[in-house]
C-alpha cells in the first residue's frame, strides 16, 4: 500500500476468485488532475456498478480493493499483472510508467516508434511488486511502451509532445509487495456499466471530480478533473478506421479543455470547403469520434477535428480517407443496418436487430416488406429495361423505408425517405432504456450461506427485491443459492507442443487428467484436463516449427509464415518479382531483420509474388475458394458470435466470425461488440490464431500493426490484382479485399 500512496496515485483492481494460473483482472487505475495539468492527491474514490446497483468507496492510502466475481472454482489467485498508462500523458521529453508483476520473471521493454522500430529496451529479473521506470523520447509523435513478463505481453500508446531528450529506459524504484484486500464484497462482471467519482480536499474545501462512466471491459488510467476553470481546448485529429465503401470513423483527441467542451468534425470532398459538421457521438477518456454513413464509394473525403468551450475554438489538422470500392452485384443494391439509443442518448446500443424493413416507391405505387434475415432490397434492370417488383421500378424513384426493431416486447420504428440508388441506409430507434428484467446474485459455498441476515441451507434461487426504474421496467433481483462439497470445471488444451504443464504437473502425452484442489473453505474443486499434444510442422528450409489446426475439411497452419531467404527495405517494391518486408525495419541484412519483435512475434510481410512459392514442400498459398470455404464452416458450425448461421453457404451474407479467427492479444481495445478488440480473452475459437500484424502498405508506409492482420490468396479479379482477406480490430467479419501486387500483407499456409 505504501507504494501507492509513495506515487501519489490510486488504484482500483478488479479480479475474478479462480483457480491458480487461470485467473483474469481488470486493473483501474486513478489520478487526480487540478487546473488542466497540476496534480492533485485523491482522499476518496466512489465506485458504482451501474449494473448491479451497488456502490463502494476506497480511502487513501487503502486505494486497493478488490470486487470478486464468483466463477464455481474455490481458490483465490493473485496473478494480477499489468502495465499501467503512463502518468503523464501526453508529456514533455519523459513520463513514468509502473509495470505490476505477480512473482519473480524476466521482464522486457521496449520503446517502438510508429513505424515498429525499436529505439531502445529495458532488461531484467524483478522480484513480484510494482515496479516504476522514467521513460524518454526524442520527438513529438505517438510512442508504443511493449512489456513482456514471461510469456505474457503488454502495451500501452504514449504521446510526446517534446524535443531532444533522447530515447531511453531507466529503472528508477524498489520493489514494493503487491497486497489483496477482501474487504469489497460487492460482484463486479466483465463488461458491466461503471461509474467513477474522486473526492479530494482543495483550498480547505471536500470538491468533488468530474464523474466517469463507461463500460468496463480492460485495464485502463483514469484521469478525475477537478478543475475549477476552463482552459482553452487543445485537440488532434487522428486518423479514420474502420473506412469501407459507405463507411468511415473520424476520429480526434482533446489534450485539455475541461469538462464543458463540445467536441465535433468539419468534413467535405473538398479540402478547403468543409461544409458539414457534426458533433461526436462517441468518446474514450481523451479521444472521440464520429461515426459517417451514406458516403460515396470510391471518394476522398477530408476532415478535421475541433473543440468548443467558453474561451473558444480549436481545430486539428485535415487530414483525409478514401471510402473503398463498391462490390457492384446488382444494378441496384439498398442494404440496411440499425443502431439504437435512450431518449437523452445516454445510452447507445451500438447494434440493433432489423425484424423487418417496409419499402415504398412512390413514384410508382407500390410497397412491398423485407424480413429478417433478407433484408437487402436488390435491384436489376435486365437489358435495359424495368424491373417488375410487385410493379414497376425505375432508378432514382422516390422511396420511403420504414425499419422495424423490437425491445422488451414493445416494437420500435423509424423512416427514412430516398432516392432510389445503392448505398448503405442506417436506422436510429429511439428506444427507452430498461434495465436487465433479472439480476443474478450467484453464491457457491460448501455450507449454509448467509446473506442480508438471512441464512439459506437448500440450493435454489430466491427473489429478495423488486424494482422499478423510471422507464417502469421492472428489475427483479434473484439469489442463486449453491451448496456442494465438489465443483468440476473442464478445460480443453490443443497444442502443438510436447508438453503442458498445469499447476505443478507437467504431461508428455495427451489424455485426460484430473486434479483435486481444496480451496479456503474445504471444499474439492475437481478440474478435467482434456489435452491434445503435438499438432505441429517443422520447416525444413529454416528449421522454424509451427502450431496447425484442422478447421472442417482443412489443416491449417495456426501461424503467420516464417520464411524469409532474403529482406527488402521498404522503399523496394515490385509487382513482377519477389519482396520480402518486416514491419518497421527498413535495412536489407537478414539476421538483423529476424532478431527484431516484429519478425519474431508476426513473421514477414510478402507481395503477392514473394507469397506464391512461399509455403514449404506439402503446403501453398491458399486460393479465394479455399478461403470462402473457412469462412463458411466458421459461419455454420458455431462461429458467429451473433448465432446465426449461415444456411445459403455465402461467406458474405452473415459473415460475424472475426473473433472467432483473432488472436487473444496485441489488438487494439474495441468499444464495438464482437469486433477482435472487444473482450479478446473470447478471440479465438476457432484456433485460425490471427495475428495484427500489419501491412506494408502504398507509398512505402508500414501501417495498421494491432489494428489489423491481413492474409493473401492466390487469386487474380479481373483488374490484375490480388484477393486478400483481412480481420480489423473494431469490425466483426472477416473481409474480402483487392490489392496491387507490390502491398506487403502476412502468408497463412494451408495443407495439400
Amino acid at each position: 500500500m505504501k507504494a501507492f500512496a509513495k506515487y501519489l496515485s490510486a488504484s482500483l483492481i478488479l479480479a475474478t476468485y479462480t483457480i491458480t494460473g487461470f485467473s483474469q483482472a481488470i486493473t483501474v487505475k486513478f489520478t487526480g488532475r487540478l487546473n488542466g495539468s497540476a496534480y492533485q492527491r485523491l482522499d476518496s474514490v466512489k465506485v458504482t456498478d451501474i449494473s448491479k446497483g451497488w456502490t463502494e468507496t476506497v480511502y487513501y492510502p487503502d486505494t486497493i480493493a478488490i470486487l470478486s466475481q464468483t466463477d464455481n472454482l474455490g481458490t483465490i489467485s493473485s496473478e494480477n499483472d499489468a502495465l499501467y498508462q503512463n502518468v503523464p500523458n501526453p508529456f514533455d521529453c519523459t513520463t513514468t510508467a509502473e509495470l505490476a508483476i505477480s512473482k519473480q520473471s524476466n521482464i522486457n521493454l521496449q520503446l517502438v516508434d510508429v513505424n515498429g522500430r525499436i529505439l531502445t529496451s529495458y532488461n531484467g529479473t524483478l522480484n513480484a511488486g510494482i515496479h516504476r521506470f522514467e521513460i524518454s523520447a526524442e520527438k513529438p509523435q505517438t510512442y508504443l511502451l511493449n512489456a513482456r513478463v514471461g510469456t505474457k505481453s503488454y502495451s500501452i500508446r504514449m504521446v510526446n509532445v517534446g524535443n531532444g531528450c533522447g530515447n531511453a529506459i531507466k529503472y528508477i524504484s524498489e520493489s514494493q509487495d503487491i497486497t489483496e484486500k477482501l474487504e469489497c464484497l460487492n460482484q463486479f462482471t466483465i463488461g458491466d456499466n461503471m461509474g467513477y467519482t474522486g473526492y479530494a480536499t482543495i483550498n480547505g474545501n471536500a470538491t468533488a471530480s468530474n464523474t466517469v462512466i463507461q463500460q468496463q471491459i480492460a485495464n485502463q488510467h483514469i484521469t478525475l478533473d477537478f478543475s475549477s476553470q476552463s482552459t482553452m481546448p487543445e485537440v488532434t485529429t487522428l486518423p479514420a478506421t474502420n473506412v469501407g465503401a459507405t463507411t468511415a470513423i473520424m476520429r480526434g483527441y482533446l489534450s485539455n479543455g475541461g469538462q464543458n467542451t463540445t467536441l465535433g468534425f468539419l468534413y467535405g470532398s473538398d479540402p478547403d470547403n468543409l461544409q458539414y459538421n457534426v458533433i461526436a457521438t462517441a468518446s474514450s477518456s481523451e479521444e472521440f469520434s464520429y461515426r459517417l454513413t451514406g458516403l460515396e464509394p470510391n471518394t476522398t473525403y477530408y476532415y478535421k477535428a475541433y473543440a468548443t468551450n467558453a474561451l473558444g475554438t480549436s481545430t486539428g489538422d485535415v487530414n483525409s480517407f478514401t471510402t473503398e470500392e463498391a462490390t457492384v452485384t446488382h444494378d441496384i443494391t439498398v442494404r440496411f443496418t440499425a443502431q439504437g439509443h435512450s431518449t437523452n442518448y445516454q445510452y447507445l446500443y451500438l447494434y440493433a436487430r432489423l425484424d423487418s424493413v417496409k419499402v415504398q416507391n412512390v413514384t410508382n405505387n407500390w410497397t412491398q416488406t423485407l424480413t429478417f434475415p433478407d433484408t437487402v432490397l436488390n435491384v436489376d434492370f435486365p437489358n435495359n429495361s424495368k424491373l417488375t417488383i410487385n410493379n414497376n421500378v425505375g432508378a432514382n424513384d422516390q422511396m420511403i423505408y420504414t425499419g422495424y426493431t423490437s425491445y422488451h416486447g414493445n416494437v420500435y420504428s423509424q423512416q427514412i425517405h430516398s432516392y432510389l440508388y445503392s448505398r448503405t441506409l442506417e436506422f436510429l430507434f429511439e428506444i427507452p432504456y430498461c434495465d436487465d428484467k433479472f439480476i443474478h446474485i450467484r453464491l457457491t459455498d460448501c455450507e449454509p450461506i448467509t446473506y442480508n441476515g438471512i441464512t439459506y441451507t437448500q440450493n435454489g434461487s430466491y427473489e429478495i427485491e423488486r424494482l422499478q426504474t423510471t422507464n417502469n421496467c421492472d428489475s427483479v433481483i434473484i439469489l442463486d443459492i449453491y451448496i456442494s462439497n465438489q465443483i468440476f470445471n473442464e478445460i480443453n488444451i490443443q497444442t502443438c507442443d510436447n508438453s503442458y504443464t498445469l499447476g505443478e504437473n507437467t504431461y508428455t502425452e495427451s489424455g485426460n487428467y484430473q486434479q483435486i484442489y481444496t480451496s479456503v473453505h474445504g471444499c474439492d474443486s475437481i478440474v478435467s484436463l482434456n489435452l491434445s499434444l503435438g499438432n505441429g510442422f517443422t520447416d525444413e528450409r529454416d528449421g522454424n516449427s509451427y502450431c496447425t489446426v484442422t478447421i472442417g475439411n482443412q489443416v491449417w497452419m495456426a501461424e503467420n509464415l516464417k520464411y524469409m531467404p532474403v529482406v527488402h527495405s521498404n522503399a523496394d517494391e515490385s509487382n513482377t518479382e519477389s519482396r520480402y518486408y518486416v514491419y518497421g525495419y527498413s535495412g536489407t541484412n537478414v539476421e538483423e531483420a529476424k532478431s527484431t519483435y516484429n519478425y519474431n512475434e508476426y513473421g514477414p510481410l510478402y507481395n503477392y509474388i514473394a507469397a506464391l512459392t512461399a509455403c514449404p514442400a506439402g503446403w501453398h498459398l491458399p486460393s479465394d475458394a479455399e478461403w470462402s470455404e473457412l469462412e463458411i464452416y466458421l459461419e455454420n458450425n458455431g462461429h458467429n458470435f451473433d448465432g446465426y448461421l449461415d444456411n445459403d453457404n455465402d461467406r458474405a451474407t452473415h459473415n460475424v466470425i472475426g473473433k472467432a479467427m483473432a488472436s487473444q492479444t496485441d489488438w487494439t481495445i474495441s468499444d464495438i461488440s464482437n469486433s477482435p478488440g472487444w473482450l479478446m480473452e473470447k478471440n479465438n475459437s476457432s484456433g485460425f490464431n490471427g495475428k495484427p500484424a500489419g501491412w506494408k502498405s502504398i507509398n512505402h508506409e508500414f501501417k495498421w500493426i494491432n489494428e489489423c492482420g491481413g492474409w493473401w490468396a492466390s487469386d487474380l479479379n479481373t483488374n490484375g490484382n490480388a484477393w486478400d482477406r483481412y480481420l480489423y480490430f473494431n469490425r466483426v467479419n472477416c473481409s474480402k479485399s483487392h490489392n496491387n501486387k507490390h502491398i506487403g500483407m502476412s502468408v497463412r499456409c494451408i495443407q495439400d
